[in-house]
């Protein structure tokens, strides 16, 4: 091959490589770009992210519904989620307590309140609520005559037009129902008795 031809096919070369090199650095420039996208959703969508963000606009209102409630049902603690929803739970003269250090029906009466407020949070955000609530057997856990009572009350604030079915095996408090369903179990299957 002649002086000509070397110089020719090497110049040949080195503008394919130029090329190879310019759509390498495009290659690099568009993968950057999307790293740079991806990084910032990841920053948006971790907890610390727009998450946290809405957590801190609700929390102050959630704690406030929260103890609204405990105070209707006469359980007097004070109540606070922090933004990664973690709980602290103080008596009135301000010692520490955790969830599991309550008697069942004290923390059936939390868990009420922490319905209601989830309730009235999505009611709030989203201008709609249910008008169908189901209790199951809530009358026959570990909640006192006084906290029933409570719960009833706080039944009453719902509002009209609000549907609520309450599961219990109790009788009797037939009295505080407008409405009774009866249902029996005859081998194996239930059964609706007419009232």
């Amino acid at each position: 091959i002649s002086e000509e031809n070397k110089v020719a096919f090497s110049e040949g070369e080195l503008h394919q490589l130029r090329e190879d090199k310019n759509k390498l650095l495009e290659d690099k420039n568009s993968i950057n770009n999307k790293k740079d996208i991806f990084d910032n959703i990841s920053v948006l969508l971790k907890d610390s992210g727009i998450k946290a963000q809405i957590v801190k606009k609700y929390i102050p209102v959630i704690n406030k519904h929260v103890n609204k409630f405990l105070e209707n049902m006469n359980f007097f603690i004070n109540f606070e989620l922090d933004e990664q929803f973690n709980e602290t739970i103080k008596s009135r003269y301000r010692d520490i307590f955790s969830y599991e250090s309550f008697s069942e029906g004290e923390k059936m009466r939390l868990n009420l309140a922490l319905i209601f407020t989830w309730r009235m949070i999505s009611k709030m955000r989203s201008s709609t609520t249910s008008n169908l609530i189901f209790f199951d057997e809530i009358m026959d856990s570990s909640l006192d005559y006084d906290g029933i009572d409570s719960f009833f009350k706080m039944m009453d604030e719902l509002g009209e037009g609000t549907n609520v079915f309450i599961i219990s095996h109790k009788t009797d408090m037939v009295d505080k129902f407008t409405n009774i369903i009866k249902v029996e179990k005859v081998k194996n299957f239930s059964k609706w008795i007419q009232q």
